[in-house]
């Protein structure tokens, strides 16, 4: 399966949602760190509903809008994300924004200052994102414990926060290093 596939099964674990919710949902949860095209959307649904993976659980409908479709997952598509969540991972593709660091000595200093500027305001933006994110998710439960959909929604959250420090971290580096001329 693709990991579109295995990002929309991951919010039908945590509750039944329409097509246009799991949107909203991956806009506010999995955007962070994963983005999907719209128009990948629901063919992948339909997809995931073919193979079993989710079953369709009932339409509502609300006034004049057409009726939404709420999506349910199956036994078969909690095993199948339970089985992909333990498998290793691949090492993550290089952003590309660094490559382009790697060929940095071809261009004036100057040029690379403003779009390190740039770059840090981007990444200390997400940041405070991030941790509104997290603020705001700690306080819908008193106690999130390891087996609370929350608990595990909240440590990727942190793990961007921890990544965005990194990455401020790194462009005030490479800004002090192009200002010396030197590192």
């Amino acid at each position: 399966m693709s990991s579109i596939q295995y990002a929309l099964l991951s919010l039908l674990a945590r509750e039944q949602l329409s097509g246009y919710d799991m949107k909203q949902q991956m806009n506010g949860r999995i955007n962070f760190f994963y983005k999907i095209n719209n128009n990948q959307l629901y063919p992948t649904l339909s997809k995931l509903e073919s193979e079993g993976y989710i079953q369709l659980q009932s339409h509502e409908r609300e006034s004049y809008r057409p009726a939404k479709k709420i999506y349910k997952i199956t036994e078969k598509g909690i095993e199948s994300l339970k089985a992909w969540v333990v498998e290793p991972s691949e090492p993550g593709a290089w952003d590309e924004f660094l490559l382009k660091q790697y060929s940095s000595w071809l261009v004036e200093p100057e040029v690379m200052l403003a779009q390190l500027a740039e770059r840090r305001k981007e990444h200390e933006a997400r940041l405070g994102q991030y941790t509104a994110k997290v603020a705001l998710l700690r306080g819908q439960e008193e106690r999130i414990t390891a087996d609370h959909p929350l608990f595990s929604s909240i440590a990727v959250i942190e793990m961007g926060i921890l990544f965005e420090r990194g990455y401020i971290e790194w462009c005030d580096k490479m800004i002090g290093w192009l200002r010396e001329n030197r590192i």
